[in-house]
């Protein structure tokens, strides 16, 4: 006999004030600061229902209810572009049974009886560990596949600086946008910045110390958070995450990247460590929207850390 009534509430699920929440829902969403879904549920018990497990009918049906919205949540994750997990569990029985597990293995952080008679409950289920390894391992496997595109592949020659692929003849004077002068000035005194707060005394102890992890300052562009975010050359050319920094996060069940909306909050957070480098994007790379292009001296100053070792083991946090 059915016995239990469930209602639904939207309310909010309490975040940081800097927290980027992506809502797929009335009430579910996609904590993009602490890398987790979660989602809120409601309950009541049913009127002939004994006082003494009234409360318990109706917590039990509010769990039943954050369930059913956590299970928005984690389909409506983005993971690359336009592509969200909902679209991999078509694909994928391995990545179908993966959100089956972060689903029986969500959490209550919060249960609220109410004098009413209802009951509220909040769950949450982290996006790092097994989801993160079985999402990454079949995005990077199918990258592999699919190779390099043709853009990619022409960048990449022209930052090699291959000019033979135009004939002389048909050669024109480059022409710079003036906007795109004033992006390269602005660039450039934010990098004298960046030098200038990066031998800070308050910030990095000894000169011989390095950054301990990487914010991104996205702000101004139309970027949007995702699970694999990529950060680029001007003109092309994947400088994080690498083949290797893939391989690591991978196994170790880590995002790639997590995101706010405060470079303040982003600098005091333990996932970049004490000294972390700011870099200032320019603009988002095709239509995607999930990729950042870094200036030609930004650029280059991050390929040398990273060829230096750099963000093996580093955070990475991207401010929106």
């Amino acid at each position: 006999m059915k016995y239990l009534g469930v209602f639904l509430m939207a309310i909010a699920v309490p975040a940081f004030a800097d927290d980027y929440v992506e809502w797929v829902g009335a009430n579910s969403g996609v904590n993009w600061s602490e890398g987790q879904m979660q989602a809120e549920g409601a309950g009541i018990a049913p009127d002939n229902a004994p006082p003494g497990v009234a409360r318990m009918m109706a917590c039990r049906a509010a769990v039943v209810d954050a369930q059913r919205n956590l299970v928005e949540s984690i389909q409506g994750v983005r993971v690359q572009g336009t592509t969200v997990v909902a679209n991999m569990m078509v694909e994928s029985d391995t990545i179908k049974t993966t959100v089956d597990g972060v689903l029986k293995g969500a959490q209550v952080v919060k249960r609220e009886p109410k004098d009413d008679g209802s009951c509220v409950v909040q769950m949450v289920a982290p996006m790092g560990g097994k989801f993160a390894k079985d999402i990454y391992a079949s995005v990077y496997d199918n990258n592999k596949t699919a190779g390099a595109t043709t853009r990619d592949i022409l960048g990449q020659l022209v930052d090699r600086g291959v000019d033979f692929l135009v004939p002389a003849a048909y050669a024109e004077p480059a022409r710079v946008p003036q906007w795109q002068d004033a992006f390269e000035k602005l660039a450039a005194r934010v990098t004298s910045i960046e030098e200038l707060l990066s031998h800070h005394p308050q910030l990095v102890e000894t000169s011989e110390a390095g950054p301990t992890g990487l914010v991104i300052d996205a702000r101004g562009s139309n970027f949007i958070p995702s699970m694999s975010p990529r950060i680029r050359k001007l003109r092309a050319g994947i400088i994080y995450p690498n083949e290797a920094h893939q391989i690591a996060r991978r196994d170790r069940g880590q995002l790639v990247s997590l995101f706010t909306r405060d470079v303040d909050t982003a600098m005091r957070h333990p996932v970049v460590g004490e000294r972390p480098l700011v870099l200032k994007g320019l603009r988002t790379f095709g239509d995607t929207r999930t990729e950042i292009v870094l200036d030609t001296d930004t650029s280059e100053r991050l390929e040398k850390l990273v060829d230096a070792g750099f963000l093996k083991d580093a955070g990475v946090i991207i401010v929106l």
